[in-house]
């Protein structure tokens, strides 16, 4: 949430301006997470492009970038270990949220001989950005979606650690109507969110209950969450599968998937403008802390929309 009043001026301002050309195919999401099931036949029929891109040389070639049918794929074994099972987490809930959605899956987190997970930097998150950047119209990405981030803090207003490299590529991504989702984070901090999500052009996601109240463990900052969605598991069969577990990680997912589901039903209209609604669209949440939010209304979106 960017100042309620604000994002309606903008909206405003967006439904006056020319509606971008009719795309002939689906917009795709992209999700950079751990790695991904190698076996699991759900995420396989949702899948267009596997990437790898890596701090170490961990790819499945050798190197630090793949890009190729296999990339990003974990086996069984190897997702039995240090939460390795996150990435097939959180392909699974934008499947869920958005069961026609087509993904692609980016492994960005190397695992060594032991099982264990290999540090990742932050610059990570650039890199996959900027492949994201300069691969858009090739693959005619639509959003990202990306459940990992850093609690480092700033010195800031914000409270958001310096990332010139990784703001410009937001800010570029965005111009082209491609947004990019990242999780508040599971601290329960009062008055900061986790980078890159503090990011002000980035799309900050918060966690809701299973009540429908913001959830304890997430992350808050006045003004700085822009959407809640549900911290949860709404895949019965994911459960089953992978466990069941909460955070802002799912809530990241679902808003992503909700929002690309949008763009590629109403293909005449600029995303800004499906952005603005979709973020308006639903009712205000809070908590027993006094958190303020709002939550989304994909049937408020549709209508909006359809009577344009």
């Amino acid at each position: 949430m960017k100042l309620r009043i604000a994002l309606l001026a903008a909206a405003l301002v967006a439904a006056a301006l020319p509606a971008w050309s009719v795309e002939s195919n689906p917009k795709v999401l992209v999700i950079a997470d751990t790695g991904f099931s190698d076996s699991d036949p759900l995420i396989a029929s949702h899948t267009v492009l596997q990437v790898c891109l890596m701090d170490w040389y961990a790819c499945p070639n050798g190197t630090n970038f793949q890009e190729s049918g296999t990339a990003a794929s974990l086996s069984p074994t190897q997702m039995k270990y240090s939460g390795f099972n996150h990435g097939s987490k959180m392909a699974r809930s934008a499947i869920a949220a958005y069961p026609d959605v087509k993904l692609i899956l980016i492994r960005v987190v190397g695992q060594s001989s032991s099982g264990g997970r290999m540090p990742t930097s932050e610059s990570i998150i650039t890199k996959v950005l900027a492949w994201t950047n300069k691969n858009a119209r090739l693959y005619n990405i639509g959003a990202v979606a990306i459940s990992q981030g850093s609690t480092k803090v700033g010195t800031n207003a914000r409270r958001c650690i310096s990332s010139p490299a990784t703001d410009k590529e937001i800010a570029s991504l965005k111009v082209k109507g491609i947004y990019t989702f990242f999780p508040a984070g599971n601290e329960g901090k009062s008055d900061l969110i986790n980078w890159p999500a503090c990011i002000p052009d980035a799309v900050a996601v918060g966690a809701l209950d299973k009540s429908g109240a913001i959830a304890s463990y997430s992350n808050y900052a006045m003004g700085q969450i822009d959407i809640y969605e549900p911290g949860y598991v709404i895949d019965t069969e994911t459960v089953s599968i992978y466990g069941s577990d909460n955070g802002t990680s799912h809530s990241t997912q679902y808003a992503a998937a909700k929002w690309l589901s949008l763009v590629n039903q109403f293909p005449q209209v600029r995303p800004a403008l499906i952005y603005w609604n979709y973020i308006l669209s639903g009712d205000p949440v809070t908590n027993s802390k006094g958190y303020f939010g709002w939550s989304s209304s994909l049937e408020s979106v549709r209508e909006t929309l359809v009577s344009r």
